[in-house]
């Protein structure tokens, strides 16, 4: 499916449709022979079809490459014994580092075409130094930057403090510029990584000396404003070996960034990704970034129309055509569970998009040519 946007079209049959966009080249929607939908246009309630794209990934990867990634992760080289000798103890056995930029390599080889990706790295001068542009820039993922993220990674030798908090910082106010600048679609994501607290001689002084200081300026002030309304960037966590002191810190950021799991309690430090309890690190690493994935890349259509006065969010329905398919099937609302278990659609939290659960999120995903259509206008279609 293609992420061009959105465009739309009149629909056979249905008076008082909305024109083509200029210049969109759209095509009216397929025949409609499922029964409900055919039930639906008799009715003559649709006042216009919206045809919408999947909104793309857009993925900040905030990458730890303090001199602790150099050790062997436990238990080669426990956590407590790295902070004091940051070195790798097992010369023949990967360390922090090598097994992070392996996962992060294969994970990101496995994002669709249509995601954007960019990657930076704390710190960047071996004390602790952040930029506010990435390492390698945000881009959608072809060929060049695919290249070019895999040799950023392959070219990081792990050394300096860690300034994880102005790391994240920066990392919002980029994204955050971008969308200003009105070059971004789809849905924001940082993506952080590392083995330990903020370091305590990487502090701001013009915003907080200590590294408690800071770790609270990030997790009650930076991580609510990037997600909220407006801003809309969430944030995953993952907590690599060495990450057990920052544990609360670790799980508050994913809790307020808006990625926590249902349930979840930040003084139990379960709402990230911890990778300190887990015996393999290169298979929990692997697995989560793969979870994350799964996440960013989800099944969400623009809602333009949410914006207009007279929208009614009860009179909206979903139409599914796959690329092989001469017809069409409607697509009922679900919202008895979440998303991860309904079979249908829902709207998002504040009624801007549409997110596909379920079979057709499967459906969209590994169909390029399939078709989602939103119809306006008439009253909504519950499961049966």
């Amino acid at each position: 499916m293609s992420v061009a946007g959105m465009s739309v079209a009149g629909m056979p049959g249905v008076s008082g449709s909305r024109a083509p966009a200029a210049g969109s080249g759209m095509s009216a929607p397929r025949p409609m022979r499922d029964p409900q939908l055919a039930a639906i246009l008799g009715n003559g309630c649709a006042s216009a079809t919206v045809r919408s794209d999947v909104l793309p990934p857009n993925i900040l990867f905030v990458i730890d490459r303090s001199g602790s990634m150099t050790c062997n992760p436990p238990p080669l080289t426990e956590s407590t014994a790295c902070e004091g000798a940051p070195s790798r103890a097992d010369a023949s056995r990967a360390s922090k580092w090598e097994i992070t930029r392996d996962a992060l390599t294969a994970a990101i080889g496995k994002l669709p075409a249509a995601a954007r990706v960019a990657i930076s790295y704390f710190s960047n001068d071996d004390m602790c130094g952040v930029s506010s542009i990435p390492a390698v820039p945000l881009a959608e993922l072809d060929s060049t930057q695919r290249s070019a993220l895999e040799s950023s990674l392959k070219e990081v030798q792990p050394a300096g403090g860690t300034p994880l908090v102005g790391a994240t910082i920066l990392a919002y106010k980029y994204l955050h510029t971008l969308a200003l600048q009105n070059t971004l679609l789809g849905n924001d994501f940082v993506v952080l990584l590392t083995d330990g607290a903020q370091s305590e001689q990487c502090g701001d002084a013009a915003r907080c000396t200590t590294a408690a200081e800071c770790t609270t300026l990030l997790t009650d002030e930076e991580v609510p404003r990037a997600a909220s309304p407006g801003s809309d960037i969430r944030t995953f966590v993952i907590g690599a070996p060495g990450s057990e002191p920052a544990r609360v810190s670790l799980s508050k950021i994913a809790l307020k960034g808006g990625t926590a799991p249902e349930g979840c309690d930040p003084e139990r430090g379960d709402c990230h990704f911890d990778m300190t309890r887990e015996t393999d690190f290169s298979a929990s690493l692997s697995s989560a970034l793969a979870q994350i994935a799964g996440q960013a890349v989800t099944c969400e259509l623009p809602l333009p129309a949410a914006k207009e006065k007279d929208f009614d969010p009860k009179l909206v329905n979903v139409i599914f055509s796959s690329g092989d398919s001469t017809t069409a099937r409607l697509v009922p609302e679900d919202d008895r569970t979440g998303c991860d278990t309904a079979q249908g659609w829902q709207y998002n939290e504040d009624v801007t998009r549409i997110r596909l659960c379920g079979s057709v999120c499967t459906d969209v995903r590994t169909d390029p040519k399939a078709r989602v259509d939103v119809i306006l206008g008439c009253p909504v279609v519950a499961p049966q």
